[in-house]
């Protein structure tokens, strides 16, 4: 098994979570316009029901001069059975575009802990990095210091 650099498998995980960052943006935005057209067909519906409220507290109202009755009234119902299936047709619109929030919902839940697992997996190597770092520093440290103690010694012990 090849084994890479450190600093190599960081900039891997760090493109790795900037796709998975992209990714869940992308799923936001899919939800957030799923929840716009639930909300413009829902406003559909409730103006459909008020308009067909409307129209059938107009039903009785008397027809414009040279309309006889049967013939206004049965246009007058059958605008009020239009708007109710305009109202039913808007819906099943609205129960297919819940539907597709729900999978958008889904997929963006899926999105946000794929998100948060390559984070900390960026996280766990820079920290890795970091102790790594911590280690090299207190080796020179003490390295430094050896080689202090050494020349203090060796100048103690030259004869003066």
């Amino acid at each position: 098994m090849k084994r890479y650099p450190l600093h190599t498998l960081i900039k891997l995980r760090e493109h790795r979570t900037a796709a998975a960052r992209q990714l869940l943006l992308e799923r936001q935005r899919a939800v957030q316009a799923c929840r716009d057209a639930c909300l413009v067909i829902e406003g559909e519906i409730i103006a459909l029901q008020f308009e067909r409220g409307e129209q059938r507290k107009r039903l009785l109202d008397p027809p414009g001069a040279g309309i006889p009755w049967p013939s206004a009234l049965a246009q007058r119902e059958a605008h009020i059975e239009l708007l109710g299936e305009q109202a039913e047709a808007a819906r099943q619109r609205l129960f297919k575009a819940q539907e597709k929030l729900r999978e958008a919902e889904l997929a963006l839940a899926e999105a946000r802990v794929a998100f948060f697992r390559a984070k900390a997996r960026q996280d766990a190597l820079e920290k890795r990095r970091d102790v790594w770092r911590g280690e090299q520093f207190a080796l020179d440290a003490r390295r430094e210091e050896r080689a202090t103690d050494d020349l203090l010694q060796a100048r103690h012990q030259a004869p003066a």
